[in-house]
Formats: structure tokens, sequence, C-alpha cells
């Protein structure tokens, strides 16, 4: 009866786990299916994006040049052999071709026995023309995107970290209470605060530091309002950075402390090492948030120059759609060379990452 039982839960788990690496295969191709469509896109010709069947692969019909004159090559079968053509006129009965190698020599067939001569082509130069078109610097948008998310990401890690380092080692009345203000502050509405913050840095400040020190300082239209804000804090990386701190022995602090560190020291020297895949994880989220941001750079920012790459794109594409219809291929390149810093820190840091993030949410 036992081996009977236990054959039957094997054979079970064996169906469970199939199942799982079934949907997990399924949920891969859902997932990685428009990055694959994007480096396609990217490589391809305008008339080429939405060709009719879809194809992944880029390919395009191929021509030649004869006398000055560009042919489009097709492959007609003649008597039961199929040579490549180029096609003079195209009729339903009797198309006209010649050989390339020799142009004197004509050839006659249905247009239903001709189809285009289609080759393998990558076109790599479009990653070219948006890093070099003059009116959509991307090359700048890049620079301005690395410098926000970096100045902006440090600033977030180290305040966050600080914080989260007091309430969770510092013993104080009301401790507690200041901590569910703070996570409080995660449910107000981003949107409810653009005005008020526009108008800060806007006129307040400005207006602030004008009868302070008697300096014109002008805010909007640079990166103070940008990068300033990560400087004063994230309810949910306070909230995640705490919960991994409350995991390491509080012996580590005593010992400092014997030792004569102060406070500050044992958050430099001693907690910040022993965290790195929490700090890396908030980094992670910090990285790609501000990468990403549009929202803002958006509102504060009004010189083309400096633009970052998530404003930029959308200005990369409205420069090329002015005259026409929106160049897709370009928009592909641009949008996967803004995309490729991403995954590259991601899979380079993946496995501290989740450290960070398991850790902290089941333990503390």
């Amino acid at each position: 009866m036992n081996d009977t039982s236990n054959y039957e839960g094997r054979r079970q788990n064996v169906w469970i786990r199939l199942l799982s690496t079934v949907l997990v295969m399924l949920g891969s191709v859902v997932i990685i299916l428009p990055l694959v469509w994007m480096v396609s896109t990217s490589l391809k010709t305008a008339g080429n994006v939405f060709s009719i069947p879809p194809e992944f692969i880029p390919r395009e019909a191929e021509t030649i040049e004869v006398d000055g004159k560009k042919y489009v090559l097709y492959d007609v079968q003649l008597a039961g052999e199929v040579k490549t053509l180029a096609m003079v006129r195209l009729h339903p009965e009797t198309s006209e071709f010649f050989d390339p190698e020799n142009p004197e020599l004509r050839y006659y067939a249905p247009a239903t026995d001709a189809t285009k001569h289609r080759i393998v082509r990558f076109h790599w130069e479009n990653y070219r023309t948006i890093w070099t078109y003059e009116y959509a610097p991307f090359s700048r948008y890049l620079a301005n995107t690395v410098f926000y998310a970096t100045f902006s990401t440090l600033g977030s890690v180290l305040v966050n970290s600080f914080v989260a380092f007091g309430f969770a080692r510092l013993r104080a009345p009301g401790k507690n209470l200041l901590f569910l203000i703070v996570l409080g502050t995660m449910m107000i509405p981003v949107y409810a605060t653009i005005i008020p913050q526009y108008v800060m840095w806007a006129r307040q400040i400005p207006e602030l530091l004008h009868s302070l020190l008697g300096v014109n300082v002008k805010l909007i239209d640079t990166y103070w309002p940008l990068i300033l804000p990560s400087f004063f804090g994230s309810a949910y990386e306070i909230f995640l950075m705490r919960q991994f701190f409350s995991t390491i022995p509080r012996d580590y602090d005593d010992s400092a402390r014997v030792d004569g560190a102060s406070y500050v020291q044992i958050w430099w020297r001693v907690i910040l090492p022993m965290a790195s895949p929490v700090l890396l994880a908030v980094g992670m989220i910090d990285v790609m948030f501000y990468w990403n941001e549009y929202f803002y750079p958006l509102i504060y920012l009004n010189s083309p120059e400096k633009l970052p790459l998530s404003v930029g794109l959308a200005t990369f594409q409205g420069v090329y759609t002015i005259s026409g219809p929106p160049p897709f291929h370009l928009i592909m390149a641009a949008s996967l060379v803004s995309l490729l810093p991403l995954v590259v820190i991601f899979f380079a840091l993946n496995r501290y990452f989740i450290q960070g993030v398991v850790v902290s949410g089941i333990k503390g």
C-alpha cells in the first residue's frame, strides 16, 4: 500500500514539474517575443517593417544596377528550372526578364511563375543614423540619462539606507509611529503633489535663496528639481532596507561601540558592507526608475540638449514624423540602445537583486 501511494505521489510530482516547466517556457516566450521583434525591426528598412507575412529575420528583395537603372531580381520558373533574372516588365501572361550576366538575353513567363529573390540583409547603419542625427542628438540624450540616473541613484541609496538604519537600530520614543507616518506617505498620489512641487522649484525656492543670499537662481530647465528630491528618501526603499538591517545581529553594533565607533561609523563601516544585497537591489530599482522616468523631465526641462532618453525618444520620433510616417525601424533601434544598459545591469546583478528582495521581504 505504501509503495503504491509513493509511486502515485512521485508520478504526480513529475506531472506538476512538467506542467510548471511548460508554463514557464510559454511565459518566457511571451516576454521575450517583443524584444526579439524589436531587434528584428531595428535591422530592417522602413519598407520591410510591416511585411506580410511578418518576418523575424530581415529579408528584402535584391536589386542590381545595369546601365544606370535599378532592376529587381526575381526567381522565375522556366521549363522546370528556376533562374534568378532581372525584371523588366511584369505582366500577368508575358512578363519580361533578362539575365544579369547577359543583359541581351530575354526571357518571358507569366507573373504567377515569378517571385522576388529575397536575401537576408541586416541594416546596421540604422544604429549609426540614430547616433549621428543632428536634430535629435541621441548620444547627448544617453549622456544626460547616465548623469541623471547615476547621481539620483547614489543620493537615494545613501539617504534611504541612513534613514532605514535609524529605524532599524536606534531606540527612541515614538519611533514606530514615525515609521508608520513615513509608510503612510506611500498612499499620497504622485499627481497630487505635481503643482505644489513645480511652484516650489519655480518660485518659492528661488525667492528664498534671493532673500537669504541675494542671488538670482533659476531652477527650472536644470537638473536640480530632478536630482535633489532623491536625497529626501523613499518610503518603499526605507521599508525594504529596514527589513534587511533588522536581520543583522546587534552584536556587531555592540562590538563597534566598544571600539569607540559612532552611529555614523557603525552605519558606514559595519552595516553597509554587510547589506550589499539590499543596497544593490535598491540601486537597481532606482536605476531602472530614473532611467525610464518621463514625466518629471518633461515638466522641468525645456532645452533639447538637456533631455534624457525617455523624453528624447519621443522628440526623436516627432522630428522624423513631421514630413512622413514614423520611422519604426529607427525608433526600434533607438529604443534598443536605450534598453541595453538596463538589460546588462540586470543580468550582471540579478543574483544580488533577488537575494536582497527575498531576504528583505521574509525576515525582519
